[in-house]
């Protein structure tokens, strides 16, 4: 974890380009900044080992274009803060077959760890969440009923909880 609150930095932007915060660099494609990377890096000092290492990289499928990994914003669900209720709970439960919930279940539940449940892309987790644009106002739907109800009383102005037009 990078950091657990807001204002972590990541000087490139969605295209993959550097922004102006780092002004050598500002406006390029990441992947073609290696070599300036290092030599600045070299120049400051800061520079602890540099060589080349052959191995596989990942590629969009689509675009046949190279990723890259960045810090964004993510939603987690605290699940280490309800980690042990969650095992009582697992130990309550009747399994069939018993060894799943014994074995298999328990152990991954014994690993958990806070659960990211955001994407930054189309095909990532819906969230159902309406925000006001000033986030003063935000409401999590928690079944389909709530969404249903929420959906029924904003039929008449056409926007869902949190000022969101329905689509």
């Amino acid at each position: 974890v990078v950091c657990r609150q807001e204002g972590a930095m990541c000087p490139v932007d969605g295209e993959g380009r550097f922004l102006p915060v780092i002004r050598e660099l500002a406006g390029r494609p990441v992947k073609d900044c290696d070599k300036d990377v290092l030599r600045a890096l070299r120049e400051r000092g800061q520079l602890v080992q540099s060589r080349s290492e052959v191995h596989s990289y990942p590629y969009c499928w689509r675009s046949e274009t190279p990723l890259i990994y960045k810090a964004v914003p993510s939603w987690f669900v605290a699940v280490e803060a309800v980690k042990d209720r969650v095992i009582a709970h697992n130990n309550r439960t009747r399994w069939m077959p018993d060894f799943v919930g014994e074995r298999r279940f328990h152990q991954w539940l014994v690993g958990a760890r806070d659960w990211a449940i955001s994407r930054d892309r189309f095909w990532g987790t819906p969230l159902p969440v309406w925000h006001s644009d000033d986030w003063e106002e935000v409401v999590v739907v928690g079944s389909v009923e709530e969404l249903r109800a929420a959906a029924a009383a904003a039929k008449g102005n056409q926007e869902a909880p949190g000022g969101r037009p329905m689509a």
